[in-house]
């Protein structure tokens, strides 16, 4: 399906429609918000879940590059600005998001965003930086079965699940990811960590910035904000703990970065919010906090403590400048159907 929606968005862009289009969107009230996880080589880190690399950094530096030239990038600060009707922002305006704070960010997507002149907002779940540990989780599920010498698996509250190819890896994978995201946190982190046990040793897959790295990317210009401290789904913390979540993180974002330079902003981990989450995120202080989906925005925001963003897949250049267009929504239905994210 994703082949389908590339070849279609190749033929727009070939034909001129997609120029056309873009040439005559003039509104100032839509704001694109594109969402990445990695941006990194595909054989750069094999440990490392694959499903969060959004770009490798040829295909980044051509997104970006097609921003600069057909569309009007935009800061935090622009849109914090806007949403408070102290101004308004250009015609095709593209908000860059990167969730996660991974370590080829500072490499790979900063570099070229930087030298492009485009803004960026990284959110970071501050239980990781400079905090030696085993690393994400979905990390440490893909280089566990990447790894196990095991051809199969009885896993508890799923069964058994074969493992003797790359296929039916993927599909426990998918499995085992869902039974995490159905359980309160401390509950599948206890649940994964028996299941990963039994069948592999791994080593780290700590991969974040450090708060030294994340000061100087601030310096230079980069918003850095609250991804959450542990990178807990906020739907499945009980209320006490949540609001200590979200008030701890954004503490210690002031505190390494200073009050002044910390946006009260923040990004819901794998985008997922809801009414309730958004009432504690609004309640803990943030004036803003970016969630999931695939839609474009309108200003004034309607939801601003669950703004929608576009979650970057892998897309050739044609498939990534289609995807900013309101009128091609077909496009990101398609890839959402048939869609193979797996957004952290």
């Amino acid at each position: 399906m994703k082949a389908v929606a590339g070849w279609a968005a190749e033929a727009l862009a070939r034909s001129g429609l997609l120029g056309l289009l873009e040439n005559l969107d003039r509104s100032p009230d839509r704001v694109r918000i594109v969402a990445y996880h990695r941006v990194d080589r595909e054989d750069a880190e094999p440990d490392l879940d694959p499903g969060l690399l959004s770009a490798t950094p040829d295909d980044f530096r051509k997104q970006v590059e097609t921003v600069a030239q057909h569309y009007n990038p935009i800061s935090l600060d622009d849109l914090m600005t806007a949403h408070r009707g102290d101004g308004s922002l250009p015609p095709r305006a593209v908000l860059f998001t990167f969730d996660d704070g991974y370590r080829d960010f500072a490499e790979h997507a900063w570099p070229t965003l930087r030298a492009a002149g485009v803004p960026a907002v990284l959110f970071v779940p501050t239980a990781y930086p400079d905090v030696p540990g085993p690393g994400f989780w979905w990390d440490r599920l893909h280089a566990t079965l990447a790894r196990t010498q095991q051809t199969e698996a009885f896993v508890d509250s799923i069964g058994t699940l074969p493992l003797g190819d790359a296929a039916e890896r993927r599909a426990a994978h998918r499995a085992i990811r869902n039974q995490v995201k159905s359980l309160p946190h401390d509950v599948a982190m206890a649940w994964l960590n028996d299941v990963l046990a039994k069948l592999a040793d791994i080593p780290s897959v700590h991969r974040v910035l450090g708060w030294d790295a994340l000061r100087k990317l601030a310096g230079e210009g980069l918003a850095v904000c609250s991804h959450s401290h542990e990178h807990a789904l906020c739907t499945q913390l009980a209320p006490d703990v949540l609001a200590h979540d979200l008030t701890l993180s954004k503490q210690i974002v002031e505190r390494e970065l200073g009050a002044s330079a910390a946006p009260a902003v923040f990004a819901y981990p794998s985008g997922i919010c809801d009414a309730t989450t958004a009432k504690a995120v609004k309640h803990a202080g943030y004036e803003l906090a970016f969630g999931g989906g695939r839609h474009i925005d309108r200003m004034p925001l309607a939801e601003p403590h669950c703004v929608t963003r576009l979650p970057m897949l892998r897309y050739a250049t044609s498939l990534f400048r289609a995807q900013l267009r309101p009128s091609i929504a077909l496009l990101g239905r398609v890839l959402i159907d048939g869609g193979a994210a797996r957004a952290a």
